[in-house]
């Protein structure tokens, strides 16, 4: 008889299940603590910056309150969160696709695995459809800190027929993302 398992256990293709698969904790950071390591994002015209208790673990939320279109207003979340313990940047990273492109309907737009400010990263854009609205949306993940780490996630997110009258805001959210210097 065979004692030895038939299958191997599926390794990680998302962040989350990397983090979970190596017993990694992240302890979001508040929009202060965040701005103390060096790490903000700009907030464009007309766009709101919401309480960030509504939504916990995130560092900051902004809305585009004038746009909202069947319930949906446009937005940006940065998530900021200490690791636990110290993991190969690199390894985090290489996962960094694996959210955006299991979205249902998911048409890739650009992926970059190019460095941010000198820190490992990974950028992708795109399209999914989720209930029943077609989404436009752009992540950026980035590990930065030596020793002691942390995790950043910037998500914009607009309905696929704003792209036009949103493009400057999505590019200056996403451009203006300031991490500390490597």
């Amino acid at each position: 008889m065979n004692d030895f398992p038939t299958t191997r256990p599926s390794e990680p293709t998302t962040i989350a299940e990397y983090l979970d698969a190596h017993a990694l904790q992240v302890l979001p950071l508040d929009g202060a603590a965040a701005a103390d390591l060096g790490i903000t994002v700009p907030v464009p015209a007309g766009w709101q910056t919401l309480d960030p208790a509504q939504f916990p673990g995130a560092t900051q939320v902004t809305v585009e309150p004038n746009l909202v279109e069947n319930g949906f207003a446009p937005n940006a979340v940065l998530l900021v969160g200490k690791l636990s313990h110290s993991i190969d940047p690199e390894a985090l990273m290489a996962l960094g696709f694996g959210d955006g492109r299991a979205m249902p309907g998911w048409v890739e737009r650009e992926a970059s695995t190019a460095s941010w400010v000198g820190w490992p990263s990974r950028f992708i854009r795109g399209t999914y459809v989720a209930q029943g609205l077609e989404a436009a949306v752009t992540t950026r993940y980035a590990v930065v800190g030596e020793g002691t780490q942390y995790l950043v996630q910037l998500t914009v997110t607009t309905l696929e027929s704003q792209l036009d009258a949103l493009a400057f805001d999505v590019s200056a959210i996403n451009d203006g993302l300031t991490l500390p210097a490597a």
